[in-house]
């Protein structure tokens, strides 16, 4: 297999989107002759034909009815089995996953779909798929996709969140203990805790309090962190404040600088080259076009 090539998340009036929906087919005459990865999740579900899938170099049978999970950055390509094939296709960011007010227990829930490895199910069989009602939430998600109608962006992500949550359920039901992968280490068992304690102080924590206060070393704890959590502290560090910094824009009469100051960023220059990291557009586009709609 020749080397993989990175997929982009689509965007939306130049906003990078949550969730993106998308209706596949392939024959057998077409191939994936190059392995992607892409930095979203996605979750697949065959409508129609039989295919296989090499997820991380390992081979999978895929058939009708059946749902595949793909976590952040796993590499896979994709080739149909029957003269065609058809299936759903809904990507979506693992920052999706990652709430603000997240609880211990709901971190656990989803951690093995965060990790770049874990030793989840890869394939979903047809019985509980349709037993748990997946596929209407699925089938949702692409008409509101299509149609977007007025909070569809909602539609989506409670869409994915119960799919992810039928999931989460059934492995439980299974007697399934899944695990991420070890090149967590030790911080694994604590993970959920450390979360909590960032949630609550992502203005003013840094590394170095994190790893002092579990009594981990910096280094280990800033590899550790990125391994399992596919982003680095200060990516999600970021995350959080820009996150509060929407919730602000739109709640409060605050200025650029006043926010800027109160989420600890070092200058107004600063929190706006972030804001538009994560969002596309500046704060004061961000406020304006939110008005416009």
């Amino acid at each position: 297999m020749k080397k993989a090539y990175l997929e982009k998340a689509a965007d939306v009036d130049g906003v990078t989107v949550p969730v993106e929906c998308i209706e596949m087919s392939k024959s057998v005459q077409q191939p994936d002759h190059f392995a992607h990865f892409h930095e979203y999740l996605e979750m697949l579900y065959l409508t129609e034909g039989s295919m296989s899938i090499w997820l991380n170099d390992k081979l999978y049978a895929f058939e009708q009815g059946e749902l595949i999970i793909i976590n952040s950055n796993e590499t896979h390509r994709l080739v149909s089995n029957t003269a065609h094939s058809k299936y759903l296709v809904i990507k979506f960011t693992p920052k999706l996953l990652c709430t603000f007010q997240q609880t211990p227990k709901e971190t656990r829930y989803i951690l093995p779909f965060l990790a770049q490895q874990s030793d989840q199910p890869r394939v979903y069989c047809k019985e509980f798929v349709e037993s748990a009602g997946i596929p209407a939430l699925l089938f949702d998600a692409i008409s509101e996709w299509k149609e977007k109608g007025i909070g569809y962006e909602l539609a989506l992500k409670a869409d994915v969140l119960k799919t992810i949550r039928c999931v989460v359920r059934f492995l439980s039901e299974q007697g399934l203990n899944v695990k991420v992968s070890a090149a967590g280490g030790s911080i694994q068992h604590i993970i959920s805790s450390i979360l909590e304690y960032i949630n609550e102080n992502f203005i003013t924590v840094s590394e170095t309090d994190v790893s002092d206060r579990f009594g981990i070393s910096y280094s280990y704890f800033s590899r550790s962190f990125k391994q399992i959590m596919n982003m680095s502290f200060k990516e999600y560090i970021n995350y959080l404040k820009i996150n509060e910094a929407q919730k602000m824009l739109l709640t409060t009469a605050k200025s650029i600088t006043e926010i800027s100051t109160e989420l600890g960023f070092s200058s107004s220059s600063h929190f706006i080259n972030v804001f538009k990291k994560y969002k596309n557009c500046s704060p004061k586009q961000y406020k304006k076009n939110i008005s416009k709609d």
